[in-house]
């Protein structure tokens, strides 16, 4: 059943409406005063709050301006009662966010079904938020790897690219391929294959920064964008995902593989107008460490800046 607060500077009104909502098997708190039930919805968490209109000190309305203005309390569904169903207060109290009231003497059953439909509504509410949630991330991720996807992946670094320009700050990318993939697919099936790639992404996501975020751009090849980072610092990012990756063991059954990867790294210079142009960069380096032998990293800009 649902938790209850009850909020009322009356205690014969608490005890009435303990008695008979306990019958009801709900799990019951009360307050007596506005300040009371703020501290108390905080600490309880009701599913629903009762309030008495009117109260001394903080009235029935200010608790809920209040309550509204919480983030971690506005969502909890509130039943206003008052003595006079013609208040002009009802009113006020609705179009702050109440979700309904009831007159005093209450008939309980009808409190009752108030209550109850109030608990269903957020309910129906809680699970609308959560699959809008699961909906927003099938749309944002890979579902082999959980990176994010090439459009997400593309309008995160667009909007990070803005900003670097904006507080002209550094922004490098990572480009990771995975050597010899094809060959990895034929020899031992596409489900090892998709193993190599989790472990790959997984490895990728245990080494970059909360700042840092990668996306699968597609088929094996993977991006890194690291917002703040200057050449050097996305370069040793890089050989360490290098080497991590070499030394790491893909197991499917009964097989046991290891594979590396060919990365290329570019950083942000004043010719480029776009995230794209970075990447592209990125991904020519990427081609030449491939051309070069594979299994390791390239970044021109670390060695024009040495030179």
């Amino acid at each position: 059943m649902a938790k209850v607060l009850i909020v009322d500077d009356i205690e014969d009104n608490i005890k009435l409406l303990w008695y008979n909502l306990e019958d009801d098997e709900h799990e019951i708190e009360s307050a007596s005063d506005g300040y009371q039930c703020l501290e108390k919805a905080l600490t309880f968490m009701p599913d629903i709050i009762l309030l008495d209109l009117m109260m001394p000190g903080l009235s029935g309305l200010d608790t809920l301006k209040l309550l509204k203005a919480d983030e971690k309390l506005e969502a909890i569904p509130v039943i206003m009662i008052s003595a006079n169903d013609g208040d002009e207060s009802i009113i006020h109290a609705l179009d702050l966010g109440a979700q309904d009231y009831v007159t005093k003497p209450f008939i309980y059953p009808v409190l009752a079904a108030r209550l109850r439909s109030a608990v269903r509504l957020k309910e129906s509410q809680e699970k609308l938020a959560e699959a809008n949630k699961t909906l927003e991330l099938l749309a944002s991720q890979d579902p082999l790897t959980d990176t994010y996807n090439h459009r997400h992946f593309f309008n995160l670094a667009g909007a990070e690219f803005a900003k670097t320009k904006r507080y002209e700050r550094p922004i490098s990318t990572i480009m990771i391929d995975a050597d010899h993939f094809k060959s990895i697919n034929d020899k031992y099936g596409h489900a090892v294959g998709d193993q190599a790639l989790i472990s790959m992404a997984s490895i990728c996501q245990d080494l970059i920064r909360t700042s840092d975020f990668i996306g699968r751009l597609g088929g094996e090849e993977f991006a890194v964008c690291c917002p703040d980072t200057a050449v050097e610092g996305a370069c040793k990012l890089a050989e360490r995902i290098r080497q991590a990756i070499e030394c790491s063991v893909v197991e499917h059954e009964d097989v046991r593989l290891q594979f590396t990867v060919s990365i290329g790294v570019a950083t942000l210079t004043p010719e480029d107008l776009t995230f794209n142009t970075i990447l592209d960069r990125a991904d020519s380096l990427l081609y030449e460490a491939k051309q070069g032998g594979r299994n390791q990293v390239i970044c021109h800009e670390l060695k024009a800046a040495l030179t």
